[in-house]
């Protein structure tokens, strides 16, 4: 798309855009092309150059905030609760924890899950 003669890195300041137009008035019609032109290829390079810089900072996924869970994160945390708390329903009711214990393991397994569930 870019030619050759037009630098990677374009910068236009606007002293440069005013000696453009001035040449241009001065060297008249015939020049203009080539006064013009390479301008022009410039300023649509660098707009071009900072379009895609735009698209990529949109494209990147948002860096994940430390000490965030993800929802995944939180739904393996409930599956492995879950697969907890009978067992150790059971051993508890089997070794005379009781109804007591069993609550006690009931309410754990509830309150890891309210703190996961609070973190974003």
């Amino acid at each position: 798309m870019a030619s050759s003669s037009v630098p990677k890195n374009p910068e236009i300041n606007r002293s440069e855009m005013e000696a453009v137009l001035g040449a241009r008035a001065e060297l008249g019609e015939e020049m203009e092309p080539a006064v013009v032109d390479p301008f022009a290829a410039r300023v649509t390079s660098e707009i071009n150059r900072q379009m895609a810089l735009e698209r990529a900072e949109k494209s990147r996924p948002p860096a994940p905030d430390k000490g965030s869970v993800s929802a995944n994160q939180r739904v393996a945390v409930a599956i492995v609760s879950a697969g907890v708390a009978i067992p150790l329903t059971a051993i508890m009711m089997g070794t005379g924890g009781g109804i007591f214990g069993s609550l006690i393991v009931w309410i754990g397994l509830v309150a890891i899950n309210m703190v996961l569930g609070f973190r974003r």
